[in-house]
């Protein structure tokens, strides 16, 4: 199923509802991840993504498909989001990567940065997401997140879905 919201296209077999309660319990890698999002088998309604972008319900859609990644994607929860993202702009720029797209989700004061990857196998999507975090590293506080992340399981590399265009 093909998901398309705002310039962002998904394509899966399931999308996620995030819960009040968490609804999965996961072992990896001697870490154990919880999780508050419960995975649906069915194709996303019109109506569960006018309860997204109203804020009633919160929907979040997998980065990893089939071990291939579409979008290589930045996440950034503060208030001083705009001078993060000139920051991410500049370094993207000196990586040679022009083609990206921001949005917000305007409850969560979640910024977050889609960085195109059509259809690339997850092990280059690694080297590249190490890439972006050296260098962001180098210039801001840990306060970033960068998907896909190796650390996490890969069913736990779910992005929830943005509600507005930056």
């Amino acid at each position: 199923m093909k998901i398309e919201l705002l310039d962002l296209v998904f394509t899966t077999d399931h999308f996620y509802i995030e819960q009040k309660s968490i609804v999965e319990r996961l072992t990896f890698n001697n870490r154990t991840f919880y999780s508050k999002f419960e995975k649906h088998a069915a194709p996303i309604s019109p109506i569960l993504l006018e309860q997204h972008h109203n804020n009633t319900t919160s929907l979040a859609v997998p980065l990893v498909n089939n071990n291939f990644v579409d979008y290589i994607v930045i996440e950034y929860q503060q208030d001083d989001w705009s001078a993060f993202y000139s920051l991410v702009k500049h370094l993207l720029k000196t990586l040679d990567i022009q083609n990206f797209q921001a949005y917000k989700h305007h409850s969560k004061n979640l910024f977050q940065l889609f960085i195109p990857s059509k259809q690339t196998v997850l092990t280059e999507a690694y080297k590249e997401v190490e890439n972006i975090k050296h260098l962001l590293q180098l210039k801001s506080k840990n306060s970033y997140k960068i998907y896909p992340n190796k650390h996490l399981p890969k069913n736990f590399n779910i992005i929830t879905l943005p509600t507005q265009k930056v």
